[in-house]
Parts: structure tokens; C-alpha cells; sequence
């Protein structure tokens, strides 16, 4: 990667730590202090997923960050470009695309089908083991269905 590439990715870099810092630290502010939650139980509830979404966020947020710092490393160590696993060149587009991206696209699609193919062997879905029954047991295939009404369902809602 040519010296004018790299800057423009520290640039880029450093005004993303710049938006989500600020960002960040201006949401923190806005925020009012943690009150005890008055309402019914839905109102309850409501709040307590709404504080957990607010956690995650600002967890992914300060992952992220500490992605961005990391990359700003390899920028300064020369290593920002090259493949973590095979050492090869991550494309300029992949880059661009995934700033913060450590593997090629290749040993990425690798990583993916190593930890998704598993997927493919869920017990649930395609084995059948002494006593269960597989899914299409499960579906009377000479049935067909016009419509909604059709289906019956058990519901206190009228469709």
C-alpha cells in the first residue's frame, strides 16, 4: 500500500474515532441519571430492555474503537493491508469497504464456512435419531391451504 493510501486511511481513522468519541460522550451527558422505573409491569420491562440495548450499543461502540486503535497500529508498523492468516495483500476494495478488515477476503470466507458450516449438521434439522421424528413428519404434505382463514388458528384474534 503506497504512503498516500495509508494516510488517507489514518485521516479516515482518526475522524471515526473522532465522531464516535464525541458522539459518545454527548449521549453519555444527555442521558438522565438511572431513576427507579415507575409503572406497570410492561412499562417495567420496556425500560429494563431498553437499558440492555443501550449496553450492547455501547459495547459494539468500544469494540469497534478498539479496532480502529489497532488498525491505526498496523498502519504505523507497516502491517495494515496484509492478511493476518496467509500474509497476502487485502484488496484496495475490501479495504474500503472494511476498513477495520485483518483478513483477506479469501481467509475470511474460509473463517465464515469454518465456523457457519457446522450450521449444515444441526441435529434439530437433518438427523434422525433412534425415536425422533424428522421435520417433514411433522407437515401433512397433502394439505393446501387457500388462504389464512383456511389454516386454523388457535387465537383469541379474529383475522
Amino acid at each position: 500500500m503506497n504512503k498516500l493510501n495509508t494516510q488517507k486511511f489514518m485521516n479516515l481513522f482518526n475522524n471515526m474515532l473522532t465522531d464516535r468519541n464525541g458522539s459518545n460522550t454527548q449521549m453519555k451527558t444527555l442521558e438522565a441519571p438511572i431513576a427507579p422505573i415507575k409503572g406497570d409491569d410492561v412499562d417495567i420491562v420496556t425500560a429494563q430492555k431498553s437499558v440492555q440495548l443501550s449496553q450492547r450499543l455501547d459495547q459494539r461502540n468500544i469494540l469497534f474503537l478498539k479496532k480502529v486503535e489497532a488498525a491505526k497500529l498496523k498502519i504505523l508498523s507497516g502491517e495494515y493491508g496484509l492478511c493476518e492468516d496467509c500474509g497476502s495483500g487485502i484488496s484496495q476494495k475490501r479495504l474500503l469497504a472494511r476498513p477495520t478488515a485483518g483478513l483477506c477476503i479469501g481467509c475470511q470466507e474460509d473463517k465464515e464456512k469454518e465456523q457457519f458450516g457446522s450450521m449444515n449438521h444441526r441435529r434439530d434439522l437433518n438427523a434422525i435419531e433412534e425415536g425422533e421424528r424428522s421435520l417433514d413428519d411433522h407437515i401433512d404434505k397433502t394439505t393446501k391451504f387457500s388462504s389464512m382463514n383456511s389454516i386454523g388458528f388457535e387465537s383469541v384474534v379474529d383475522l
